[in-house]
């Protein structure tokens, strides 16, 4: 448990921030997202990077349980998730992921995710 409130500490400011950001300047998500769909090495490094933050949440908290640290390990199964489909399946991952129509709805899922990580970490 103690290491599901470490993550969440970590985790939960991090979407916040990142769903605000998100939310008020998806038109410079944008471009980001543009520029790294555009340059291979750049998006195969966010593809790593995804895969080695998700294995080290999954491989520090891997608990299914009816209470709120579940949240933790969906995020490190959803962190893999998306690096085995942007490696596998660039063309999906950009079209899902990287669409400018989701930007905002993708922003406010890491800001609830973040809120709720957050109240996990910092409640008790």
């Amino acid at each position: 448990m103690q290491n599901a409130m470490w993550l969440a500490a970590i985790f939960g400011p991090y979407l916040v921030i990142q769903g605000l950001w998100m939310v008020f300047y998806h038109d410079n998500m944008s471009k980001i997202w543009t520029s790294l769909k555009n340059t291979p090495a750049i998006f195969h490094l966010n593809t790593a990077l995804l895969l080695w933050i998700g294995l080290a949440v999954v491989n520090t908290y891997n608990v299914w349980a009816m209470n709120s640290f579940t949240f933790v390990t969906a995020l490190g199964w959803l962190l893999i998730l998306r690096g085995v489909t942007a490696l596998f399946v660039p063309q999906f991952y950009v079209k899902v992921a990287m669409s400018n129509n989701m930007m905002k709805v993708w922003g406010i899922v890491g800001l609830v995710w973040g809120l709720i990580l957050s109240w996990i970490a910092f409640s008790s």
